[in-house]
């Protein structure tokens, strides 16, 4: 008995356990299904291709087609599509969810039917799927079947609620679902076209074509040399200003149509009148393995502007793309068309050298009159023993009389931040009635006129390594002239024919004398060297001015520290300045016995005797330094001999004014003051006579021959 209990006990068990894995399983797993097709549409839509929109509420049937990452219209014309108004309908549709819904099979027995939701004959219809692969496409084979297309019949509105019904692809189901949807598919063409012209982004344009209506035919294309770098490459082969060209590429593809007329078949009147069959510009933009071409048509006037869309002095023309029929207006800035109808003089490079990120090497200038300069980059200048040779890291090379060369160090500030700072800015500007260039190919009168046939200035360029792609001669010849009248000013270069017109002071700027390319700093004491004896003499009367030189332990602080008046801080400047001894400018090589001085050949006013003490590894090894300086010519102007440097050279201001001040401050009689006369005066007559009477001349007072200790 215990045993037949217990067999019926675990038949039980079993018999539950099959249910509860069963059936309860099955139940949950349908429960689960149900709650998932919440979802109207299932995995047909993860790869929609294209979409169709038909139906009563559509006047002409809308299909968009992917094309890669992009949309396009394809009827009823041919068009880029909106993006975002595309990517909002895939959305809803991916994501479309029903409240509830009722199954079309028992319609009948609620006496209701397809016809009281509108789907018997539904407004609109939206149809989706993929597309067939192309036969240009090379990933055909791999590419995904084509599946059955896909249409969800959309109806009317609920009475409540803002909801809508749909009907399912099958038929079988009506579902309630967010009137978002018909929102998403209520756009019209005008919201889901793009407004652009142009759809190449800046970054992948490779080139920009112009072609314009008229006899010339003249077709313009310009080329991306590189990332920053553009170039012409008809009707001239030169370069292209990068930021005037990028400019304009940006400016195309901010049109937008202004007035979008479509099908020019259904405006046969606009049609007519557009011109664009024989467009009076043809834009091209070509970026990667794809072009675009906007025909522009005939102008409609500024009236047909309408307000808020253009201003003035923005004109509208007719116009369509290349290869779509869909005809159009836009709106084009006046900048912008007067860049494009003048594109080979506006989107030019001006700048008549290519420098940029060039290291040049040497530069040779010469005039027309046989004098020549050579500026030579030196190699860091470390194996140089000279400190000022190793200072500068450029050096003048001069051709001696006898034929030997001379080299001197060169001021860095003057050749890199002058004069190739004004080679680099060399510009190609209009001065007059003289464009900014002048002529592409001159003739050999042309090149006489302009002085560039024997030019006043010739500077070659060499560079230290070879430019990649370089458009013209890699070390390019810079020649500049003047007309007969010296009016205007012309370069070009050699082995080119383009002749621009710059501006004058060029010639200035780029003198062919080593003087003025030579480094103003003469001599820097080192650390170690000390100066123990200044004398100061006028040469005119032998006086000594001042002397002085430093006994053991003392120092110029202590020595002019004592000294009256102005004197010590005279003293301290000329010491600074004899230390660090620099020039203005200099005026001639070589060390002569006079000097001329306000057009007045004289001998030199002072002298300036240095004794220099040296601390070295065998002792102190003194030596003497003079400098004479020649009558004060003018508040800024003074001129100094050096017999050790062999030059004649402009002192700087604190080294005038310190001489000054020791030479002629005590005798200054400083500003003349003028009082008014009391009344009753004499007249002028009597005036005079007294004056005359009263006027007595100043002698100059010498100074003593050995000045008492601390002068």
């Amino acid at each position: 008995m215990r045993t037949k209990v217990t067999l019926i006990l675990v038949f039980l068990n079993v018999a539950l356990f099959f249910f509860i894995f069963g059936f309860e399983r099955k139940w949950r797993t349908e429960e689960n299904a149900r709650d998932a097709r919440r979802l109207v549409l299932g995995p047909e839509t993860a790869n929609i291709q294209f979409l169709e929109l038909t139906g009563p509420s559509v006047a002409d049937p809308i299909r968009l087609e992917r094309d890669g990452d992009s949309w396009r219209i394809t009827a009823p014309y041919e068009w880029p599509a909106n993006p975002f108004a595309v990517e909002r309908i895939i959305k809803e549709l991916q994501f479309l969810e029903h409240e509830t819904s009722y199954d079309v099979a028992n319609l009948g027995s609620t006496g209701l039917s397809l016809a009281d939701y509108h789907l018997d004959a539904p407004p609109l219809t939206v149809t989706f799927g993929t597309l067939p692969p192309r036969d240009d496409d090379p990933t055909a084979a791999t590419a995904t079947l084509t599946t059955a297309p896909v249409s969800l019949a959309i109806g009317n509105k609920t009475a409540i609620g803002n909801r809508l019904y749909v009907l399912s692809p099958d038929g079988s189901r009506v579902h309630v679902v967010s009137q978002t949807l018909a929102d998403a598919l209520s756009v019209g063409l005008e919201d889901l076209r793009a407004d652009t012209c142009f759809t190449i982004p800046d970054f992948e344009v490779r080139s920009l074509n112009i072609q314009a209506a008229g006899p010339a035919n003249a077709r313009v294309r310009i080329r991306r040399e590189s990332s920053i770098l553009w170039a012409f490459e008809s009707p001239i082969v030169t370069r292209a200003d990068p930021g005037t060209t990028r400019t304009t590429i940006n400016a195309l593809n901010a049109l937008n149509t202004l007035e979008f007329i479509g099908d020019p078949a259904r405006h046969p009147e606009r049609a007519a009148a557009a011109g664009t069959n024989t467009p009076s510009l043809r834009i091209t933009l070509e970026g990667n393995n794809r072009r675009e071409t906007l025909l522009l048509g005939n102008p409609l006037g500024d009236t047909a502007v309408p307000e808020g869309a253009a201003t003035a002095p923005d004109i509208a023309y007719y116009a369509r793309m290349e290869n779509r029929a869909a005809l159009f207006t836009v709106a084009m800035p006046a900048a912008l068309l007067e860049n494009l109808l003048n594109a080979q003089r506006l989107l030019r490079d001006p700048l008549v050298l290519d420098l940029a990120d060039r290291q040049i090497d040497s530069l040779t200038l010469s005039d027309n009159e046989g004098h020549e300069v050579v500026l030579q980059r030196v190699d860091g200048g470390a194996a140089s023993t000279n400190a000022l040779t190793t200072a500068s890291s450029w050096q003048v090379v001069q051709r001696a009389a006898d034929g030997s060369l001379r080299t001197q160090p060169a001021s860095t500030s003057v050749i890199e931040d002058q004069l190739l700072r004004d080679l680099r800015n060399l510009r190609a500007e209009r001065y007059g009635e003289v464009p900014a260039f002048v002529r592409d190919v001159p003739t050999e009168a042309q090149l006489e006129d302009w002085g560039l046939n024997r030019p006043q200035r010739t500077i070659a360029i060499n560079f230290s390594t070879p430019a990649a792609g370089a458009l013209a001669n890699d070390n390019p010849t810079l020649l500049i002239g003047t007309d007969q009248t010296g009016d205007h000013t012309y370069a070009t270069l050699r082995n080119q024919t383009f002749v621009y017109s710059v501006r004058p002071d060029i010639l200035a700027s780029t003198p062919v004398d080593p003087l003025h390319y030579r480094q103003r700093l003469l001599r820097d004491l080192p650390v170690g060297a000390r100066i123990t004896g200044l004398t100061l003499r006028d040469l005119s009367n032998n006086a000594v001015l001042y002397q002085r030189e430093l006994r053991e332990g003392e120092s110029w602080e202590q020595v002019f520290a004592n000294l009256p008046g102005p004197r010590g801080p005279a003293l301290t400047t000329l010491r600074n300045e004899v230390r660090t001894l620099r020039a203005q400018r200099f005026v001639q090589d070589g060390f002569p016995n006079t000097i001329t001085v306000n057009g007045e050949e004289r001998g030199w006013r002072f002298r300036l005797d240095v004794k220099l003490s040296l601390t070295g590894d065998v002792g102190n090894q003194v030596s003497d330094s003079t400098l004479f300086f020649a009558d004060r010519d003018g508040g800024n102007q003074q001129l100094v001999g050096s017999p050790a440097f062999d030059v004649v050279f402009a002192a700087t201001q604190p080294l005038i004014d310190a001489i000054w001040t020791l030479s002629y401050a005590e005798r200054d009689p400083g500003p003349i003051e003028f009082t008014t006369p009391p009344s009753g005066t004499p007249s002028s007559d009597s005036d005079d006579e007294d004056d005359n009477a009263s006027e007595t001349t100043a002698e100059p007072t010498t100074a003593p021959a050995t000045p008492p200790p601390g002068r």
